[in-house]
């Protein structure tokens, strides 16, 4: 891989810091509401969002089997459930009926509830083609599409669906994206996928970077600019951009506003983001021979 398109992108990068305005940056995809729901379009909450939005399924639409009949849906044969939890709080009451203000009981209940990709049914369908129809009409970019695949086949790592853009490096190690249908445009979803990606290759048993900053610190901070020029790095290298786009700068000078102590830190994180973006091309490149015939022809 040539240094050249690195040093490229970092130099524009660090002019672009000079003139834009931290204020600019806006989120490049908007929500559709992945959060899991109900049949009637309730959202669920603490533990039973995290129960159900970790569940592996692309649709966030669930029903009990009940539920899912009334409405001429069944369960396909074989598919298991999975278990929510309704709390339900009794407030304590005085000898002349008034609300003291504290919780006299809790009765707690569950449900097993089945998600529409889980049943046959015509309402089910609607149901999905509705959320589906907030999606914008996007077509994949091949050469980019290529590398996403191959890095989250080479590395093991799923890919869930969400309205934030995020990296968990913990038990359940993966990558949570928006889908391509959310962003205002391609090119934009592939960058964010990238800087998602450049996060993962500084788990420990990658590049073993430090991902231990809490938010609004120095380490988080230095993190969040390594993934940022690491993504700006890969798409360049996969043709996406023949120079870092606008946002890519607001985004590195919101962060980099707290590391003006040290002039070095452009420099290391800039030296840990080709890093990155080297791991994740060549692992990339182990999963898909033609990105790997691209890659060496830089």
């Amino acid at each position: 891989m040539s240094d050249k398109i690195y040093q490229i992108v970092t130099d524009q990068i660090i002019k672009q810091l000079e003139q834009v305005d931290n204020g600019d940056y806006t989120q490049p995809w908007f929500c559709v509401g992945h959060s899991p729901v109900n049949l009637r379009g309730t959202a669920y909450r603490g533990i039973n969002h995290l129960l159900l939005a970790h569940s592996g399924y692309q649709s966030n639409i669930w029903g009990t089997y009940k539920q899912w009949k009334d409405n001429e849906c069944q369960v396909k044969k074989g598919e298991h459930s999975q278990i929510v939890v309704l709390w339900k709080f009794f407030d304590e009451a005085d000898e002349n009926g008034n609300g003291t203000g504290k919780t006299a009981a809790v009765m707690t209940r569950y449900y097993k509830v089945f998600n529409s990709q889980q049943v046959e049914g015509e309402y089910a369908r609607n149901a999905e083609q509705k959320f589906k129809e907030k999606l914008l009409d996007h077509d994949p970019i091949a050469e980019a599409q290529s590398f996403v695949d191959g890095y989250m086949a080479t590395e093991h790592l799923p890919l869930r669906n969400s309205d934030r853009a995020y990296y968990s490096a913990g038990i359940a190690e993966h990558i949570a994206m928006p889908e391509l249908g959310q962003f205002h445009s391609p090119a934009h979803y592939y960058s964010v996928f990238a800087h998602e990606i450049t996060h993962s290759t500084g788990n420990k048993n990658r590049l073993e970077r430090d991902l231990s900053g809490k938010f609004g610190s120095k380490k988080y901070a230095f993190e969040e600019l390594v993934a940022e020029l690491g993504s700006a790095m890969i798409c360049g290298s996969l043709g996406l951009e023949q120079k870092p786009r606008e946002d890519h700068a607001q985004y590195i000078k919101g962060w980099l506003t707290r590391l003006r102590s040290d002039n070095k830190f452009i420099i290391q994180a800039a030296s840990k983001a080709q890093k990155a973006a080297d791991y994740a091309l060549e692992s990339a490149a182990l999963e898909n021979q033609p990105l790997a015939i691209v890659a060496a022809g830089e």
